[in-house]
């Protein structure tokens, strides 16, 4: 314990600490490349494989219950491979998933593409998070909400160059190609990186069983798990739907479905730099009912059936879903210290329900 704590001091003083803060605020918004640019897509891509909206509904519980299953022994999976080597391996995959996405050419390979996609997301996601966690716990700042703005940052940069993309007559093929590109630049920039110390007592006990009972063992953490399994329901009506809905429902094209869902991330960064501001001045419960009541607030203004109102109304909803996720990992990881990537898969396995109840 001594001697992580030394590793951890001499670690906030290193220059590596900024440059691996720089390369896990770069998975964030690599995430929300990928989110944002599929989003866009996913239309283009329904009309070429002749694909009904049932059927694509239900080909997305796939991703999401991969996520589940490999979030549910992050712990485990963290403390044996560790994170930096998960981070890898994950980039690998997504690359492959972006490939097959662009090549598939009927269902088989478009569910076999996403079930890359969603081991590939599960496993960056446990280990942007866990990190950052370790990264507050080395170095006393807190920066998950600001990590988390990548993500949106990232999302609204790639729901908006997709559109474009689109509207310049670029196929979906070589947008999903451009993707791949991407996370095989970021794994090579991951290689040099040193990442945070792990939390000493990461490699205990990080098994399934250990991983559900932290979870439901403390009412608080059951509770921002919930929170959490609220706000993925909300993302994952944007991602999956807003795109397709706007321009098969409201006929609009391409490019205002774009800015919708661009429009959603830009108030889902907008939200989590000032949800920044709100836990630093006051306090995680603030934060967490500030963006309880923004929600309910955000699902009334989806009903009005009309372009602009659903282009306002996803905006809202980003705003409103911002906060949850970062504010609710990192108020979990102060009630069980020693445990970021248990504490990162467990909350996060229990959010990514929202994405298999969804679809």
């Amino acid at each position: 314990m001594e001697q992580h704590f030394v590793e951890t001091r001499e670690y906030a003083r290193d220059w590596h600490a900024g440059v691996a803060m720089a390369m896990l605020l770069g998975y964030f918004v690599l995430m929300g490349l990928l989110v944002g640019g599929q989003g866009v897509l996913w239309a283009e891509i329904l009309l070429a494989l002749s694909m009904s909206k049932g059927t694509f509904g239900t080909a997305q519980i796939v991703p999401s219950l991969m996520s589940v299953a490999l979030l549910l022994i992050g712990g485990l999976l963290s403390a044996w491979a560790g994170k930096k080597r998960l981070a890898l391996v994950a980039m690998v995959l997504l690359l492959g998933a972006n490939l097959g996405l662009a090549a598939a050419g009927e269902l088989w390979g478009f569910v076999g593409a996403l079930a890359l996609s969603g081991a590939g997301m599960a496993l960056l996601d446990l280990s942007a998070n866990g990190a950052t966690l370790d990264w507050e716990h080395a170095t006393g700042r807190p920066i998950m909400n600001v990590m988390h703005a990548g993500f949106s940052g990232g999302a609204m940069i790639g729901a908006a160059l997709a559109g474009v993309l689109l509207r310049f007559g670029w196929s979906y093929s070589v947008v999903l190609s451009l993707l791949a590109v991407a996370c095989g630049l970021f794994a090579l920039f991951s290689l040099p990186v040193r990442y945070p110390p792990a939390d000493a007592d990461d490699a205990h006990e990080n098994n399934l069983s250990s991983t559900v009972r932290l979870v439901f063992s403390r009412r608080v953490l059951l509770v921002l798990a919930l929170l959490c399994l609220m706000s993925i329901v909300g993302e994952s009506v944007a991602s999956l739907w807003a795109v397709i809905y706007i321009r098969d429902e409201l006929q609009a094209g391409a490019f205002i479905a774009g800015l919708a869902f661009a429009a959603f991330n830009g108030a889902m960064l907008l939200g989590r730099l000032l949800n920044a501001t709100i836990v630093a001045r006051y306090n995680n419960r603030v934060s967490l009912l500030i963006s309880s009541v923004a929600m309910v607030l955000a699902g009334l203004l989806l009903v009005p059936p009309f372009v602009w109102a659903a282009v306002a109304a996803f905006a809202m909803l980003g705003l409103a879903v911002a906060g949850v996720i970062p504010t609710s990992i990192s108020a979990a990881a102060r009630r069980s210290p020693g445990n970021s990537g248990a504490v990162a898969g467990g909350i996060m396995a229990f959010s990514y329900v929202g994405f298999v109840i969804v679809p």
